[in-house]
């Protein structure tokens, strides 16, 4: 295997060419502008074929082909999965695709830590992985922060097994707060009755869930509930933002 190419470098300032802007839209509306997707999905597919034709006398086509069947099926059929349960958006499975498929070569990639080699597994792997790690952090960061803001408060009658769930699909919240921000999904929903409103158990089951909110929000004007009530809401982690970040990670010490 020859030594890192100039198109290794190219694909690295693409990508965060790419990736850069889209977590600012990630992080500020939680939406990319589909041209800016599609795009980049183009520009990968390119960066694909330039790869192929780079190392087609370097590889056997076996295991060329292997390494590209590893990269490009497997994880995005996750996001796909995903996508279609509404756990995620579909941006987010067309940035991973991207970065699948435009890594989807046996070559030589340099990083700052790890010298160059052929990245094994490929690197929407390693990008994910340290993405995953990082939204983790960031998650039980702020979940012992609100848990110390608000006391350790959890909904009573609630099941050990429920309690767990809380804690790894959300934090506390108000009210007031989830209604603010459109990227939050409550993991509680209040059902009327002739002693006030109960809060039970709803779980994740997709992004948005606009009805939900409409009626907390009615509940809210009628009040009967407050505006400072605290309830367990799941927070939409703009994941592009991590990816970024996974990306950089992979570019300094590789997998």
């Amino acid at each position: 295997m020859t030594e890192p190419s100039l198109l290794a470098v190219v694909e690295y300032a693409t990508t965060l060419l790419f990736l850069a802007p889209f977590s600012v839209y990630d992080y500020k509306k939680r939406d990319i502008p589909d041209k800016l997707v599609y795009l980049f999905l183009a520009v990968s597919v390119v960066f694909c074929f330039l790869n192929f034709y780079l190392v087609k006398d370097l590889v056997p086509f076996q295991a060329q082909a292997l390494y590209t069947l590893l990269s490009v099926v497997p994880v995005p059929l996750v996001l796909l999965v995903l996508a279609r349960l509404e756990l995620v958006g579909p941006a987010d499975f067309y940035v991973v695709t991207s970065i699948a498929v435009a890594y989807s070569s046996p070559l030589n990639y340099p990083t700052l830590l790890g010298g160059y080699s052929v990245p094994v597994p490929p690197i929407v792997y390693s990008v994910l992985i340290y993405a995953l790690v990082l939204q983790i952090a960031v998650h039980y960061a702020v979940l012992a922060a609100r848990l110390r803001r608000f006391g350790f408060r959890v909904p009573k009658g609630f099941s050990a097994w429920d309690k767990a769930f809380l804690a790894i699909a959300g934090w506390p919240i108000t009210v007031g707060e989830l209604l603010e921000k459109d990227y939050y999904t409550p993991l509680q929903e209040p059902f009327e009755s002739p002693l006030g409103v109960e809060w039970r158990l709803k779980g994740v089951t997709k992004i948005e869930d606009s009805e939900l909110r409409s009626r907390i929000g009615e509940y809210l004007e009628r009040g009967l509930v407050k505006h400072d009530e605290v309830v367990w809401a799941s927070y939409g982690h703009p994941l592009v933002v991590y990816i970024l970040f996974g990306f950089i990670m992979f570019l300094v010490r590789g997998f």
